[in-house]
């Protein structure tokens, strides 16, 4: 099932380097490694231009909170459109998204079944170690960790007249853009990538660690840790990214949901990724 990997691995070893018990079912990737470094410089101007241009607007205001919403997903999904053009044009290695993401394997069922029914083993474990790691860190405090202010912000629009815009918008750019943007670039590009290099338990811990670092939230670090390591999972054992995606993009909507319903007596869960 595996195509051939065309850029040597350390050892001279060329084959699939699978570190899940049980085997796995991961094609592996055919693009240029070098084209990488140009995603990576590419990602971190964009989040650059994009994190100037939140700061514009007044702080702690609803536009503001908007920007901070689209800056992440939009700055991935430029980057990786950038980072297919760049290696069609210069590496000779033309990039499409079914090939490389998988979504051409079928197994609709299959994705089906992983991305709603993970999504829903995901969702109660990660909301138990978001509340362990408040209630450590309130003892080690000796306070309450402090409420995200983008849920704060939901919150208030939720209750305000005009504030449906808000909502839609970041229901939308939460359920949908975030899932399909951040699993194109965590699972989809850098885990095969550091994987097929060789290196595959950096592969799945490096990455959802650092999927976890990058919601910038102490409070729900462990948990979307944990949630970075379970996609992984779902991504290696449906060869298809939409599995991923889906389950993310499920994990999303009950969150908000959470977030948008009567928060009197309701726990925010906070995590929306």
């Amino acid at each position: 099932m595996n195509a051939e990997w065309p850029w040597p691995l350390p050892g001279g070893d060329t084959s699939s380097t699978d570190a899940w018990p049980g085997g796995s079912v991961l094609t592996q990737r055919s693009w240029h490694p070098e084209s990488l470094l140009w995603l990576g410089c590419i990602l971190m101007v964009t989040l650059g231009l994009g994190g100037g241009l939140a700061g514009y607007f007044k702080d702690g205001s609803v536009e503001q909170m908007a920007a901070n919403v689209a800056v992440l997903p939009l700055s991935i999904l430029v980057s990786v459109i950038s980072w297919m053009l760049i290696s069609a044009k210069f590496y000779n290695t033309p990039i499409g998204l079914k090939d490389t993401f998988g979504l051409n394997r079928g197994r609709l069922k299959t994705c089906l079944a992983f991305g709603l029914g993970g999504g829903g083993v995901i969702i109660p474990v990660a909301m138990f170690l978001m509340l362990l790691t408040g209630f450590v860190l309130n003892a080690l405090a000796d306070e309450a960790p402090e409420e995200q202010k983008l849920v704060t912000v939901i919150a208030e629009q939720a209750q305000a007249e005009g504030g449906l815009e808000f909502l839609i918008f970041f229901a939308f750019m939460a359920v949908v853009v975030a899932p399909i943007g951040e699993e194109i670039l965590f699972r989809g590009i850098l885990y095969p990538s550091i994987k097929q290099n060789g290196y595959p338990k950096v592969a799945i811990f490096g990455t959802a660690v650092l999927f976890g670092l990058f919601h910038v939230n102490l409070l729900t670090f462990a948990s979307l840790t944990f949630v970075g390591l379970a996609l992984i999972f779902i991504y290696e054992k449906t060869d298809n990214l939409l599995a991923p995606i889906l389950a993310h993009a499920f994990f999303n909507a009950v969150n908000v949901s959470l977030i948008l319903m009567d928060s009197k007596g309701i726990p925010d869960t906070g995590m929306i990724q």
